[in-house]
């Protein structure tokens, strides 16, 4: 009993006295190298920090838990405002949809009135009246404009 309590209390202070002696940092033929023993030389002692203390692992847990909180909130934050997004997409669509119809029909007229115009303005040329030639002109860039603003696509 007296020789397993000896070696309890021995082994007990050889394992205290090794957290004790601490790291050294050595340099040896130019490579770094880390042992717990002294260097021969070119060494020296590190200092790191103590653990931290209870007190110190209770406030970093806490801090843990009201981050994880906070990132909990957000992301229901977030998926709220993905939600309202898609649904607004989704009118926006659905509402092109309705008036996409009334484009294409409209894009059809301006390409029949440039048709048209275009027809106009040739058969002006071949009679020679350069006046009505230049006024239907005028109205075939009018119409290009229009038709270029309400992106019909490329002219012919």
């Amino acid at each position: 009993m007296k020789k397993a309590l000896l070696f309890a209390v021995l082994g007990m202070a050889a394992a205290s006295q090794a957290a004790a002696q601490g790291l050294f940092k050595c340099t040896l033929d130019g490579k770094v190298i880390y042992q717990s023993m002294p260097c021969a030389k070119g060494g020296a002692p590190l200092d790191y920090p103590p653990p931290p203390t209870a007190a110190q692992v209770k406030a970093a847990q806490a801090r843990a838990q009201e981050e994880r909180e906070r990132v909990d909130e957000l992301a229901v934050r977030n998926r709220e405002a993905r939600t309202k997004q898609a649904k607004a997409e989704e009118e926006a669509s659905k509402e092109a949809a309705a008036n996409a119809p009334a484009a294409k029909t409209s894009c059809d007229s301006l390409r029949s009135r440039r048709e048209e115009l275009y027809g106009k303005r040739n058969e002006n040329r071949r009679n020679s009246q350069l006046d009505a030639m230049a006024k239907t002109q005028d109205d075939i860039d009018k119409l290009e404009a229009q038709y270029t603003k309400a992106a019909c696509g490329p002219l012919d």
